[in-house]
């Protein structure tokens, strides 16, 4: 079984309290789309279960090659799922933007615009989205809310976004088509600190005991960062009051292999993951949702139509149509910076 999150290792006593004759073989595993493939690929099916997000992925190449099946447990009720996108989804998981609340008594921000501006240069942290195909899939999702990215630009400036200096073409020839896209441009020309992985997105504005007469800036990150803020190594809240939205839904789905050679087992593990508390607890803290609406939320968080209506959710189909238009975007608006 193929994952990309650590926790998969705390399922496993309980799995195996559930099917001892069974092993589950799992571990934290990286590319997995990657490695999924060359096994289709190859015609030598290693991995069962696909437990990951990267929907582009998923339903933008595994799909169309017939790589992977669709499974979801009889009497699962997920109202997500559609004869286009039948995947059964683990959880949904929100990133937001983080601000150091030992420094700041509130969000130092209160428009994704003013992450554009000069007292934010160096100071919007997140990870590298030129190496993290998944990262650009999600940030295709502000291009497809170009609408809304228009009318937070208009609320803040009292202009249209086409006014700004930065909508111009630039040296490149590299057009502005919509609002989400000056967004993107900005953001990159604002010079955002670069990260090698979550835990030092939070570090870098997040760390205990930084020197409160100097603004730590903010960082794109998981909503769960608060579980590190809760056992005190960390002092990150999230921004939730916004706009246009407090943050992205991203999706965790499962899948079999095509020719898994295990696929009854297969089976058995999603209908762990979908109907057991044990499988899904790991998980299940403030900032991650079930898919199923019979399921509590963790204690303390927004109730899911609240969080829904808050968010935008990540479009797999549009993410995998963008994504790579996204990364050659920022990377050209990085060289073109003033």
């Amino acid at each position: 079984m193929y994952s990309n999150s650590s926790k998969i290792a705390k399922v496993v006593d309980a799995w195996n309290e559930l099917y001892p004759d069974i092993a589950l073989d799992c571990g934290d595993t990286d590319d997995i789309a990657v490695k999924m493939q060359a096994e289709q690929e190859a015609g030598n099916v290693v991995g069962d279960v696909w437990y990951q997000s990267s929907g582009h992925i998923l339903y933008g190449l595994f799909v169309p090659n017939q790589w992977i099946w669709s499974y979801v447990p009889p009497g699962v009720v997920e109202p997500e799922l559609t004869p286009e996108q039948p995947f059964a989804i683990a959880r949904h998981s929100i990133d937001v933007w983080g601000y150091n609340n030992e420094v700041d008594a509130a969000c130092p921000f209160t428009n994704w615009w003013e992450l554009t501006e000069p007292k934010f240069t160096g100071k919007v942290y997140m990870e590298d989205p030129m190496t993290n195909v998944s990262d650009m899939a999600k940030w295709a999702t502000v291009v497809q809310h170009a609408d809304e990215m228009a009318t937070a630009y208009k609320d803040l400036y009292g202009v249209d976004w086409t006014t700004d200096p930065a909508a111009a073409p630039d040296a490149f020839g590299q057009t502005v088509d919509n609002a989400g896209w000056l967004f993107l441009k900005k953001l990159a020309q604002n010079q955002p600190g670069i990260e090698p992985g979550g835990d030092e997105v939070d570090a870098a504005y997040a760390t205990l005991g930084m020197d409160p007469t100097v603004e730590p800036g903010v960082g794109w990150t998981g909503w769960d960062s608060v579980e590190a803020t809760a056992d005190g190594e960390i002092a990150m809240a999230p921004c939730l009051d916004v706009k246009p939205v407090f943050g992205l839904e991203k999706t965790t789905y499962l899948g079999i292999a095509a020719f898994a050679p295990h696929p009854n087992a297969a089976k058995l593990f999603i209908n762990f993951t979908l109907t057991t508390e044990k499988g899904q607890k790991p998980w299940m803290k403030v900032g991650v949702y079930s898919a199923q609406p019979s399921r509590p939320v963790p204690e303390g968080a927004l109730p899911f139509e609240e969080m829904h209506a808050g968010t935008w959710a990540t479009d797999p189909v549009f993410g995998w149509e963008w994504a790579a238009k996204v990364r050659d975007f920022w990377a050209i608006s990085l060289l073109s910076a003033p």
